[in-house]
């Protein structure tokens, strides 16, 4: 759900012209601060102020999507009144006299400190196939449930977690290529990359319906009542399942700006967990503020020797009856089952 800060101004010193212009663009007030897309931290106070050329400022309304304000000043100070991190946008309208102005401005919020930096332990490790590219993994019933991509090699698979065998094997048509996956009220949901067509199974894997998008499909996960769904940028997007329309969105963000690329997902204890692709990292992200609470440094799970013919870090689940955590890769020869622990420790 994002919420931004949009108080765009006219250019002065426009050239001369005999066309006519747009009233929209001739305005009397100017938004001197802040600038657009200016950096603040949140939980500190916006600096807001507005010059006119032809009156006296008499108030300026600020207005969100959660709040409406009112100043008597053309300089003062304005906060966000929820936590949440990324691209705010606020409306501003001016009025002098007996006349108002509109002005929109972009402002990006960025959390107070880094996420805490997370590292792993090797519980056990498991035979993977070399053959799929891990689109999107989750667990259910002792069983791990897997969408591999590549385009006439796509499939989803049943399997068996300690000998990696294929208990069943669905494959999709030669064009499509697979990626998320999740499970809602025991039906299986699958995405695609860029065919905007997903999948819904039931618990035999038999096909059972369609849905569609119209994003690119990367990450899929359930977090409650609701889809958590990625299309390559730093946005969640909250999906109702059954119609799988939008019903919010969050930017995900950390200190140092945004982190895009948000691949596969899994929730574990009501977090986000995230791949960030080509990345050898996994992000945890406030569902409630789209901030990085942590990031989980997992390089180094591969040796050298089995890192030749891989790709990258992809591939969380969680086992939701025992709470064990496992990751993998595309193309990885194993699937490691983990621990996750501060590096602080």
């Amino acid at each position: 759900m994002t919420i931004s800060i949009f108080l765009l101004s006219c250019s002065d010193g426009k050239k001369e012209t005999n066309k006519p212009i747009s009233p929209r663009v001739k305005k009397n007030t100017k938004i001197e601060s802040p600038t657009q897309n200016e950096n603040f931290i949140r939980g500190t106070t916006i600096p807001v102020s507005f010059s006119s050329s032809t009156a006296k400022i008499d108030s300026v309304q600020i207005i969100t999507d959660h709040s409406k304000s009112t100043y008597t000043s053309s300089s003062f100070e304005f906060s966000f009144q929820d936590r949440k991190v990324g691209t705010r946008n606020m409306r501003a309208k001016v009025f002098y006299g007996e006349e108002s102005e509109t002005h929109y401005r972009k402002v990006i919020v960025l959390p107070e400190s880094p996420p805490e930096e997370m590292t792993y332990k090797i519980v056990n490790t498991y035979p993977h196939d070399t053959e799929d590219y891990t689109q999107g993994l989750l667990i259910k019933d002792g069983y791990l449930f897997e969408s591999s991509g590549q385009r006439g090699r796509s499939t989803l698979k049943k399997k068996e977690i300690t000998t990696g065998r294929a208990i069943k094997v669905v494959n999709l048509d030669s064009e499509l290529f697979g990626e998320g996956l999740t499970v809602f009220n025991d039906e299986f949901y699958q995405l695609t990359w860029t065919s905007g067509k997903g999948f819904v199974y039931n618990q035999n894997l038999e096909q059972i319906r369609t849905f569609s998008y119209e994003v690119q499909g990367w990450g899929l996960t359930t977090l409650g009542n609701q889809f958590v769904f990625t299309d390559e940028t730093e946005k969640l997007y909250f999906m109702e399942p059954q119609s799988f329309t939008k019903q919010a969105e969050l930017e995900v963000y950390d200190n140092d700006g945004k982190v895009d690329s948000i691949n596969e997902l899994e929730v574990i204890e009501g977090k986000i967990f995230a791949n960030v692709y080509q990345e050898d990292f996994v992000v945890v992200i406030s569902p409630e503020t789209g901030e990085v609470l942590q990031r989980i440094d997992f390089s180094g799970l591969l040796t050298e020797a089995e890192s030749n013919n891989v790709d990258v870090l992809n591939g969380i689940a969680v086992d939701p009856k025992t709470g064990k955590i496992y990751v993998t890769g595309k193309y990885w020869p194993k699937l490691f089952e983990v621990t996750i622990e501060s590096k602080n420790i």
